[in-house]
């Protein structure tokens, strides 16, 4: 069925009216929600004229948690690993940014990283358990990401008994036409949302070590993680393992004047930014050397750089702790980050 610019309308999953603002393109449209609601992009199959009989539906309410109920042994059907991109409204109903969630459909927990990379840089990076049909809320999109080159790279192993079973791998590459044309009721949302299926299924065939012995999940996490390729540096001669971290300066000093040669040369909008990358090479290196702990020089300023810092241990793995408390040398400029054992 098609429709008009001003067509009253309703949305055939929640029950929701609305006029049909604008027509997009791919067979979607634009529907200015009743109520001041905002603006929601809808194929046509999800919509209906309003009044329709049968086009009513009851609204479903939010679930509680983010974790979706456990379906029982009847209902139960996998929905395999998927991507939902949440939108976010601005004040005039127009979608600004979108929340990005992780969602396990299938029965197993998962072990994840997710990177999303606007081209050829990298925006985030976030690595963690994930339980059976469970969600996990991630990154904020920016609308103009979309303009960007926006991609995601997802790795995904099962956890299975002894161990993890094999890797599934995809880099996701999101076109602004894809991506408008994916809206689609998401049922462990309650709402519409942008959603791609990344692994339809998981293999579940365990690939660690047969043995009582074999590698706990905690110990694979650790040596994949040291498998990976480092982060951007200034190229350094090759070093052992043993004489890196001999060599490594467990003290990182986020001042600007530290950090690059030319302070005045960095614009105030990416210093930031600038001091976070930093952040983030040097605790990668950091647990790839199994250094126990680590002091972060943020100084004390207006707290905007010790916020980002704290936010951001809160979901580096295999921190044990951190705090804010009173050094001789730092004061109250530096955070002390331990590190569990290896």
């Amino acid at each position: 069925m098609t429709f008009k610019i001003g067509d009253r309308v309703t949305m055939l999953r929640t029950g929701k009216t609305g006029t049909i603002s604008a027509l997009l393109k791919g067979d979607m449209y634009q529907v200015r929600l009743d109520g001041g609601l905002g603006h929601l992009p809808a194929p046509s199959h999800a919509i209906a004229p309003a009044g329709a009989a049968g086009s009513a539906a009851q609204p479903a309410p939010d679930p509680p948690s983010d974790r979706r109920p456990e379906p029982s042994q009847k209902d139960q059907h996998d929905t395999g690993i998927q991507l939902a991109f949440d939108p976010l409204y601005g004040g005039e109903g127009e979608p600004e940014s979108y929340q990005l969630y992780l969602i396990n459909g299938t029965g197993s927990q998962i072990l994840y990283e997710i990177k999303v990379k606007t081209g050829d840089h990298q925006r985030s990076s976030k690595f963690g358990p994930l339980e059976a049909y469970g969600k996990k809320r991630l990154d904020v999109i920016p609308y103009g990401w979309l303009n960007e080159r926006l991609g995601v790279d997802l790795d995904v192993r099962a956890k299975v008994e002894g161990g993890t079973g094999p890797r599934h791998y995809h880099q996701l590459r999101i076109r602004p036409k894809q991506f408008f044309g994916s809206f689609r009721e998401v049922p462990e949302l309650s709402r519409g949302a942008h959603l791609f299926t990344v692994f339809p299924r998981l293999a579940a065939t365990s690939v660690a070590e047969k043995s009582s012995s074999g590698p706990t999940l905690r110990e694979l996490t650790r040596a994949q993680l040291k498998k990976q390729p480092e982060k951007k540096a200034p190229a350094r001669p090759p070093a052992s393992p043993l004489q890196a971290r001999s060599d490594f300066n467990p003290v990182l000093d986020l001042h600007l004047e530290a950090l690059v040669e030319d302070p005045a040369a960095v614009p105030k909008d990416k210093v930031l930014s600038t001091q976070m990358e930093h952040f983030d090479h040097f605790i990668d290196q950091a647990l790839r050397l199994d250094i126990e702990r680590v002091y972060i020089v943020h100084g004390l300023g207006n707290g905007i750089l010790k916020t980002e810092i704290h936010t951001k241990l809160q979901h580096v793995p295999f921190v044990q702790k951190f705090s804010n408390d009173y050094h001789p040398k730092y004061g109250y400029g530096a955070t002390e980050v331990v590190f569990e054992a290896g």
